[in-house]
């Protein structure tokens, strides 16, 4: 096995950024350099008739310090003007690479659309009989172009068409919207049901310690998630970890489960479901976030607190658009994000969080958004090029490339590694829990309200109102 790191320090998108940042700063230095000469040619001149009164001495002092800044003021200039020249140097160096990048990736694009039913063909004979990651962001930017016109304009202008935003960034939202105008799709808010008994983990602080936590969520009972706190001297940190998609039905949960709120449970769904990846996707997680303060309110976070959030396939993209939550942010400060197989390239990671994202390159999951994750300077992505072939993983599912005890050994292989991206971002993750430390975990399960029952008319209302119907009007 092997991976390909993305992002992070050594990405070529944090050194085209680097450009920039230092274009600005040259840029600002020439002008200093231009205040500068200005004071300087701004200073007093003595007039002759002072000079004549002083001695000597006092006379060469004067004149020598007069030439003196009569020199540094054209040095200011001219350091001003090579400034200047430096800067837009190096902004016509990141220009061109940009225009460079944009011609190539282009180009490349168009050649892979050309051969993607020879891709998808051989991806379906030799992965398992599914498209791989980037066969399936092929598979969705290039749809309309197999349409044929008008729907091959559809395509965003990297991929052919005529528009700036991508394809999946116009088509989930809309197809949202479509769904629920439809009557075809109910997406409710979601509420927290109940809490479980507290428990105790042992947590190192690596990565492996977050894919423990999301394997003890995906044993819990449906619709749960974790809240982990870990107390600490001058204030606590949290880890909340959100599980994949779940096919199961709530259970009413019996023995060491306080429920939380009198509001009904019959009808509630899991929120896992299948709706709760159109929640994620087309409406941001809108509805979830309420439940997300809850659980932390209830765990004992307060303002200011730091959170950790950890998400599974669905779970990452929810974990994602929690930490853009701009509700949640005035709140919480979340410092790190972890997901693992999940389709987050849609969405933004903000400046203040660090994200360590796993991916499979054999996993159609995390194609399934039609964008590659942003290389970032806080954004790191890894993406594996195989599965482990030495665990016995099955191929149901979304494959054994999908499967959470594959993200675990991916993990693993991160022990000892020397990319400087990796390294950063394990060493952070290590030094916001510093030694080992013990967890409290504490279970709370979700559920999505049912859609309303259409109202019946009352039988004596509607013989009524046909009596008014047909009576003479006075």
């Amino acid at each position: 096995m092997g991976y390909e790191v993305r992002g992070g320090p050594g990405s070529m998108r944090f050194s085209v950024a680097e450009l920039e940042r230092t274009t600005s700063m040259l840029t600002g230095a020439g002008a200093e350099l231009l205040d500068g000469a200005s004071i300087l040619l701004g200073a007093p001149v003595f007039p002759a008739a002072m000079l004549t009164l002083g001695t000597l001495m006092m006379r060469m002092r004067v004149l020598e310090a007069v030439r003196g800044v009569a020199e540094a003021a054209a040095a200011c200039g001219v350091r001003a003007g090579e400034t200047g020249a430096l800067a837009a140097k190096v902004a016509t160096a990141r220009l061109r690479y940009e225009q460079t990048e944009s011609v190539v990736g282009y180009g490349i694009n168009a050649v892979r659309g050309s051969l993607l039913p020879l891709g998808v063909m051989w991806d379906l004979a030799n992965n398992g009989g599914r498209p791989r990651t980037l066969t399936t962001e092929d598979m969705i930017n290039q749809l309309p172009r197999f349409l044929g016109l008008p729907f091959g304009l559809l395509r965003d202008i990297e991929h052919g068409g005529v528009t700036e935003e991508p394809l999946a960034d116009r088509l989930y939202p809309q197809l949202t919207d479509f769904l629920q105008g439809q009557n075809l799709l109910y997406l409710a808010p979601i509420e927290v049901l109940g809490e479980g008994r507290e428990r105790f983990v042992e947590f190192d602080g690596s990565v492996e310690s977050l894919v423990d936590l999301q394997k003890l969520a995906e044993r819990e009972p449906p619709g749960s998630l974790l809240v982990t706190r870990f107390d600490g001297p001058h204030d606590n940190l949290y880890v909340l970890t959100i599980p994949g998609t779940q096919a199961d039905p709530l259970e009413e949960r019996q023995g060491g489960f306080r429920r939380i709120g009198q509001g009904p449970r019959a009808g509630m769904a899991n929120p896992w479901d299948g709706t709760g990846i159109v929640e994620a996707m087309g409406n941001d997680s809108r509805n979830l976030i309420p439940s997300i303060e809850e659980a932390l309110r209830e765990s004992g976070a307060k303002d200011e607190d730091r959170v950790v959030v950890t998400g599974y396939s669905q779970g990452g993209i929810h974990a994602v658009n929690i930490v853009n939550d701009e509700h949640l942010n005035t709140m919480f400060s979340f410092p790190y994000l972890s997901t693992f197989g999940s389709p987050t390239g849609r969405t933004p990671v903000p400046k203040g969080t660090h994200a360590l994202q796993l991916e499979d390159g054999k996993d159609m999951v995390p194609g399934t958004d039609g964008s590659p994750n942003a290389e970032e300077r806080n954004r790191l992505t890894v993406v594996f090029d195989s599965p482990d072939g030495t665990v016995e993983l099955g191929n149901d599912g979304f494959g054994e490339s999908h499967k959470l005890e594959n993200y675990e050994s991916h993990a693993k292989e991160l022990r000892g590694s020397g990319d400087p991206g990796v390294v950063e971002s394990l060493g952070l993750l290590g030094n916001l829990f510093g030694r080992s430390r013990q967890g409290r975990v504490r279970t709370f399960q979700l559920g999505r309200r049912p859609r309303p029952k259409a109202k019946l008319p009352n039988k004596n209302e509607s013989k009524r109102e046909g009596l008014e119907r047909i009576a003479p009007a006075h």
